[in-house]
Order: C-alpha cells, then sequence, then structure tokens
C-alpha cells in the first residue's frame, strides 16, 4: 500500500504511514509557471478538486516495481476483489487465463472489442455528459493500470504545453476535443480522458461505472440531474442514457451484491453522518443527500456497508488490545442502524472517530492482517 503525499501535506501522513502505508512524497509533476497555454496557466489553479496540484496522482504510473497499479481517492473502499482485472492486464489475450479473465469482465458496453494488450481498466463520469454535446470525462477516483512510467511523462508533456481552450463542447478543452466544461475538465478528469481518447486510443478499458467505482448517481438524462439544459439537444435523448446506448443500468438501484468498489461522492461520505436527503442537497449543497441525483435508501445502504467495515476493524483490534476505550466510538445514538453507533447527531460533527481508543494501538491493525 502506498499513499502518495503532496508535499505540503507531509506532516499530516504519519499516521498513514504507522497503518502500513508506504508514503511516497511528492511535488506537483508541473509547476503552473511551466504550462505554456495561457488559459491553463492563467485558470488551472482554479479547477477542481486542486487545480495542478491533482497531478500528483500521475505518481502512480511509476511507482516503485509493481507490474499494476490501482489508484483510488481516499473516500473509497473495496466489497469485492479485482483479480479478474489484473489478469486480464497480466496474461496474453490468448491464454487461457487471459481468455477467462476478460470473458468475466463487466464492461459499460458489453461485447466491444478489447484491446490486444491493455493498458488501464477506467470509469467515466457519465452523470456529467449531456448527451452528444460533449464526451465523458475520466472519473479520477480510481484507476487500475500497468505500470507505466512513459504514460505519467506523456501526460506531463501534454500538461505543459497546455493546448485547452476554454468553452463548453466540441472544438473547446484539450486540443479542442470537446473535453471540457465539466467539474474537473482543466485537471485529470477532463486530461486522462482525452489521452486515452484522442492520443493513446484503444489502450484503456472502460468498466461498467454501476459495478466499479459505484457513486450511486442517476445517469439518465433528465430533470434534475447533472448539466441538464434540454434546449441544447435533441428531444429524443431526454430520459434516454447519457451514454446514447439503449440501456444503460440504473446505478441508483444496483444489487450492492453485484458492486466490487464504492467512492463515497454524492451518497456522502460515511464520516459525514448524513442521513437526511433533500432535493439540490440542502443549505447551500452540502448539508443533505442531494435527491435530485441519486436514491436515499440506496445511499443508505452503501453507507452502511462502509460503516459495517468499521465494525469489523474496530471488533479485530478490541480483541487483540483489549482498550475498552475504542467502544466509546460505537456509543452514538443517531439513526444507529445506519451508522452503527457512529455518529452522535446529523451532519460533520456528529461522527465519533475510531481514534476514540488508544492512539498507540492504531498502528496494531496491520496484525490483523
Amino acid at each position: 500500500m502506498y499513499a502518495i503525499v503532496h508535499r505540503n501535506a507531509e506532516k499530516c501522513s504519519a499516521s498513514l504511514q504507522e497503518l502500513g502505508f508506504e508514503i511516497v512524497v511528492v511535488d506537483p509533476p508541473v509547476k503552473q509557471s511551466e504550462i505554456r497555454g495561457e488559459y491553463l496557466n492563467k485558470y488551472i489553479h482554479k479547477e477542481w478538486c486542486c487545480g495542478a496540484d491533482e497531478f500528483i496522482k500521475l505518481e502512480a504510473y511509476s511507482l516503485r516495481d509493481e507490474e499494476i497499479v490501482v489508484h483510488l481517492d481516499i473516500d473509497f473502499a473495496f466489497y469485492k476483489p479485482l483479480d479478474h482485472l489484473f489478469d486480464a492486464i497480466l496474461y496474453d489475450k490468448d491464454s487461457k487465463e487471459g481468455q477467462d479473465a476478460r470473458a468475466a469482465l463487466e464492461l459499460e458496453r458489453p461485447g466491444e472489442t478489447l484491446p490486444d494488450k491493455i493498458g488501464a481498466f477506467i470509469t467515466r463520469d457519465w452523470a456529467q455528459v449531456a448527451p452528444g454535446k460533449f464526451p465523458p470525462g475520466y472519473q479520477a477516483g480510481f484507476i487500475v493500470a500497468r505500470r507505466d512510467p512513459s504514460v505519467r511523462e506523456d501526460l506531463i508533456e501534454i500538461i505543459k504545453e497546455g493546448n485547452y481552450t476554454d468553452g463548453w463542447g466540441r472544438g473547446y478543452g484539450w486540443s479542442g476535443s470537446g473535453h471540457s466544461g465539466y467539474v474537473g475538465a482543466r485537471a485529470m478528469q477532463g486530461l486522462v480522458a482525452y489521452y486515452y481518447d484522442f492520443v493513446r486510443q484503444n489502450n484503456a478499458v472502460e468498466l461498467n461505472q454501476c459495478r466499479h467505482n459505484h457513486m450511486g448517481m442517476d445517469i439518465l438524462y433528465r430533470r434534475g440531474g447533472l448539466n441538464f439544459t434540454p434546449r441544447y439537444v435533441k428531444p429524443e435523448v431526454i430520459g434516454g442514457c447519457r451514454s446514447g446506448l439503449d440501456y444503460c443500468e440504473d446505478c441508483m438501484t444496483t444489487d450492492f451484491d453485484k458492486i466490487y468498489s464504492v467512492h463515497y461522492t454524492m451518497c456522502r461520505k460515511p464520516w459525514q453522518c448524513m442521513a437526511k436527503g433533500a432535493k439540490g442537497g440542502g443549505a447551500k449543497g452540502g448539508t443533505a443527500i442531494d435527491l435530485n441525483i441519486v436514491n436515499l435508501d440506496h445511499c443508505h445502504d452503501i453507507v452502511k456497508e462502509w460503516h459495517k467495515l468499521r465494525s469489523e476493524v474496530e471488533e479485530k483490534l478490541y480483541k487483540i488490545t483489549g482498550d475498552d476505550a475504542i467502544r466509546d466510538g460505537q456509543k452514538g445514538a443517531y439513526e444507529k442502524d445506519l451508522f452503527m453507533g457512529h455518529c452522535s447527531e446529523d451532519g460533520n460533527a456528529g461522527y465519533l472517530s475510531i481514534m476514540s481508543g488508544k492512539k498507540e494501538h492504531l498502528p496494531r491493525l496491520n496484525e490483523m492482517y
């Protein structure tokens, strides 16, 4: 396990090191002053989530001597193994192992032709797309990739060139590719999508977004969703899949036993203790689960699964330490069936940290596994 840490956050990384992560402290691979394109140079610092600092994620492509890297944001949890993804990268496409792995893949477009040599598995941010107006961004919280430092170098050169045109739709964005106008377009979400769509084509495979990097978001183009501007699209696409497919799985109701991993975004972070829903996300869009784009019951289901994981960790830690203070983090009475004792009230202030136990016991988490 590696933690890619921005140099400015190095002081905060000691606890991760204690938990068994190898800390990789890096500077952003590109300074804002090195970007030659006028627009990107001037505005990259305003991009969600963190401007040019987000490009530290590119370090994942060259981590040590690992054959495969799985890069995640921190608000992420796995619920099923990914062995078939690894095998599909590692084994030749004509080998039995390679064929079995490829047959087990759950793709966004089932039946599509796969690359002879798979370089990466990604998911797309279809929830932001207006059908036919611009291509989908890369969802930057998840990638499974073949270790390949040349990808990192390619992407750094693209950033330095800074060929990005401000605007919305085809003809704008990275080299006029249309990767523009959506959240993250000037940073990882747009950059990586442009790279795999136009620079290193037929290299990345798009996985079913309801099964991998699951966020539980509405991916149909209808009122209330993101970027819903019906006057700009053909009437026949309204109510259909943002991907343009005739059928797409409804991620707001995907059975949990089909989900490999969850990215806790629009269903809120489990440690935010948000149980209430409201259209628009409540006051200033940040005090409730936004019922315009997710299903409240489904969000409760996936958040509860995270709290089950935490409870499992707490029980194992208690057995090896006997630290009664661990129980203090389980005494919350707010929506106890959902949050399993980890929340005392709705909102961030209600979260009871696993750090309720003695801090010197946390490094013993390594002993559990």
